[in-house]
């Protein structure tokens, strides 16, 4: 619904690109959009973003590629092109665009993002590969514990569900307070605990979860499942 009320506005009722892009993507946009090209790769830059928050990323891909065709050079238009495709499963050409962004921005927060495309197309290996060679302090903490979460799942791909726990019990750290990231790390660990039959390394995992958030995705279900196995098992 409200992807089709985007495309029914005219562009007088579209909203101005400086309510949709921050200072820094225009910025940007003006200093490598092609000649006379900025307002389009604004415009085209704006829709595509709009189109994802509208949860519409076939619509986002055709927007960023026409910026791109404006801003070849634009780290934000390459990386919001390689996000939706990401979102519509191109995985080989979500990898292009990523990386190109990273290329031209110099930043590695898109690593994590990389690294689910290679467990996508097949190639946990290079999952676990762009986890050990990412410096992981210039991401942020969320970003971070989302490689990490990538990287231990690719060991579960592998059948090596053991190895991912150890790399999450190796890295994670448990704070008082638990934010999003560790939960979704927990959760994990979990999983791959369980995966591994170490059921009662799994239900530690899943009762740090349900501690903080009895709602987080199954954990709880997840845990009484456990309890009642380990429990029939004594």
């Amino acid at each position: 619904m409200a992807a089709r009320g985007r495309e029914d506005q005219t562009p007088e009722d579209a909203p101005n690109v400086t309510e949709v892009l921050t200072e820094e993507m225009l910025d940007e946009l003006r200093q490598t959009a092609r000649p006379h090209s900025f307002a389009a790769a604004a415009r085209a830059l704006a829709d595509a973003v709009l189109a994802l928050s509208d949860e519409d990323p076939e619509a986002a891909v055709t927007a960023a590629r026409a910026a791109k065709r404006s801003t070849p050079r634009s780290a934000a238009v390459r990386e919001l092109l390689g996000i939706a495709l990401y979102q519509v499963g191109d995985y080989k050409a979500a990898r292009t665009e990523l990386a190109a962004a990273q290329r031209i921005s110099g930043e590695v927060d898109l690593t994590a993002m990389l690294a689910d495309v290679e467990r996508a197309t097949g190639r946990p290996e290079q999952a676990i590969d762009l986890f050990r060679t990412t410096d992981r302090t210039r991401m942020s903490a969320d970003t971070a514990a989302e490689l990490l979460v990538v990287a231990a799942s690719a060991y579960g791909d592998l059948d090596q569900p053991a190895a991912g726990v150890a790399l999450i019990r190796r890295h994670a750290r448990w704070p008082a307070q638990l934010a999003d990231h560790h939960l979704r790390l927990a959760y994990t660990e979990g999983a791959l605990a369980e995966q591994a039959g170490d059921l009662d390394g799994a239900k530690e995992a899943f009762a740090r979860v349900t501690r903080t958030d009895h709602t987080f995705f199954d954990a709880a279900e997840r845990l009484d499942r456990l309890d009642r196995a380990t429990a029939q098992r004594g």
